[in-house]
């Protein structure tokens, strides 16, 4: 089952946020991802939950005040099933397709992500974690033997069904996440 949510959330953080309050409703292996959404008067961000069992009830209890979209996909069911502003159902529906195949969304949470901590070396990462492949900023080559500073926060992409972790060099012949925990925005400076 998938549910895709498009509460209007301006970034990743916002949506992150979203996330973690319907992450509390599910207490099984679940993979949750943000999706970007583009088009009407500005991009922002929808989420979506894949999981084997129904989890529509807590999540619709947990958005029933809420202004956001939904899209419920069951399995074996022709369509979903949609609700909410007809502006927010759209970013929805496309977050549940995103995730139904496997081919965009940033993962916030996926079986295997409690084990992606500390400083691992590249094949122990993707074995421990479920990472399926790492790739690194500029086309950098990654050994197995490289050694990956996690620093506790792994955000890894969707891409053609895999989970692909993002990487940058670091100081010490580190490798780190290119998505840190605590991004400064692009001009915030100046």
């Amino acid at each position: 089952m998938i549910v895709a949510v498009d509460a209007d959330s301006r970034d990743t953080a916002e949506a992150d946020h979203l996330l973690y309050e319907l992450l509390e409703a599910v207490d099984q292996p679940v993979v949750a991802c943000t999706h970007m959404v583009h088009g009407g008067d500005r991009p922002h961000v929808a989420v979506s939950l894949a999981v084997a069992a129904d989890i529509a009830e807590p999540i619709r209890a947990l958005l029933a005040d809420r202004f956001a979209g939904v899209a419920i996909t069951q399995p074996g069911a022709s369509q979903p099933e949609l609700s909410g502003p007809s502006q927010l159902v759209r970013g929805a529906y496309v977050a549940a397709v995103e995730a139904a195949l496997g081919t965009a969304g940033r993962v916030v949470r996926w079986p295997g992500h409690e084990q992606g901590r500390g400083v691992l070396r590249a094949a122990e990462l993707r074995a421990r974690a479920g990472i399926d492949h790492l790739e690194a900023v500029g086309g950098l080559p990654i050994t197995d033997d490289a050694l990956v500073d996690t620093l506790d926060f792994l955000r890894p992409v969707r891409r053609e069904g895999q989970l692909v972790l993002q990487l940058q060099p670091a100081a010490g012949n580190l490798l780190i996440p290119f998505e840190l925990q605590h991004q400064q925005k692009c001009c915030a400076d100046h």
